[in-house]
C-alpha cells in the first residue's frame, strides 16, 4: 500500500509546473498577466463582431415588413407592398434619406427605384460619403435618360471631374421606370452603373467613409424597392 502512495505522490510532483496541456484548459506558460490576456480576447471578439467579413451585407432591406426602417424610426413615409413609398410630388425640395449603415472602406451600394410620377428633369439617386443631408456625393438619373454626378457641399451643388450637371454624351433609355443604381466604391474611385450598365468611373476627393442613402428630387413620386450596402 505504501508503494502505491509513493507512486501517486511522485506523479503529482511531476505534474506541478508542467507546461503541457492540463485537463484541456491550459497549454504552455502564460507570458503576460492573465487579466491582460482576457481583456485582449474580449476586445478581439468585439472587433470581430463589428468588422463584417468581405461577403457580409451590412444592409439588405427589401421592405417586406411594414416595420422595416433602414433610415431610422421617424421616417414620415409608409412601407407597403414591398416598397418604401416616397411621395415628394407636391414639394419643391428634394428628399435625402440617410441610412444608419455606412461604408468604412471599399464597398457596394445599390438602390432599386420604381418611379411612378416625375418630371423629365427630376432625379432619383444614391447618396454616398454623406456627412449630413447637405454634404454628400450624388449619383443619379433623370427621366430623360441622363445621369448626373454631383457633390453637395453645405447645400451648394458642385460638378465632379468637370462633368456636366446632366451628362448627355451617354444617354440611357428614355423614361426609365424601374431603375437599379449601383455604386462600387474603391478608394477615391466609384464605378457608377445604371441597370447593370457602367456609365462612369468617378474620382473625387470626397472622404471615402460616411453614411449612404437615397435621393428623391422635388416633384417626384417614387417607390424604393430595395437598398443594399455591402463591403467588398
Amino acid at each position: 500500500m505504501m508503494k502505491i502512495y509513493m507512486i501517486v505522490v511522485a506523479m503529482l510532483v511531476m505534474a506541478c509546473g508542467s507546461t503541457q496541456q492540463t485537463s484541456g484548459f491550459f497549454v504552455g506558460a502564460p507570458s503576460r498577466d492573465a487579466s491582460t490576456v482576457v481583456s485582449e480576447v474580449v476586445d478581439l471578439s468585439q472587433l470581430d463582431e463589428l468588422a463584417p467579413a468581405p461577403d457580409d451585407t451590412l444592409l439588405n432591406c427589401t421592405f417586406q415588413s411594414v416595420l422595416d426602417r433602414p433610415f431610422g424610426p421617424d421616417l414620415p413615409y409608409d412601407v407597403y407592398n414591398g416598397a418604401l413609398h416616397i411621395d415628394n410630388h407636391y414639394f419643391n425640395e428634394p428628399v435625402v434619406l440617410l441610412s444608419a449603415s455606412g461604408l468604412v472602406k471599399d464597398g457596394l451600394v445599390q438602390a432599386v427605384f420604381n418611379v411612378t410620377d416625375a418630371q423629365a428633369h427630376s432625379v432619383v439617386g444614391i447618396v454616398l460619403r454623406a456627412d449630413g443631408v447637405d454634404n454628400f456625393l450624388l449619383l443619379g438619373v433623370n427621366g430623360r435618360g441622363q445621369y448626373t454626378i454631383q457633390r453637395c457641399l453645405n447645400g451648394l451643388w458642385i460638378p465632379v471631374m468637370g462633368l456636366d450637371v446632366f451628362e448627355s454624351s451617354r444617354l440611357l433609355p428614355y423614361r426609365l421606370n424601374q431603375v437599379e443604381l449601383t455604386a462600387e466604391v474603391h478608394g477615391n474611385y466609384t464605378d457608377f452603373s445604371v441597370n447593370g450598365q457602367l456609365v462612369q468611373v468617378v474620382r473625387t476627393t470626397v472622404p471615402v467613409t460616411g453614411q449612404v442613402g437615397v435621393f428623391v428630387d422635388a416633384k417626384v413620386n417614387a417607390d424604393l424597392d430595395r437598398i443594399t450596402v455591402m463591403p467588398l
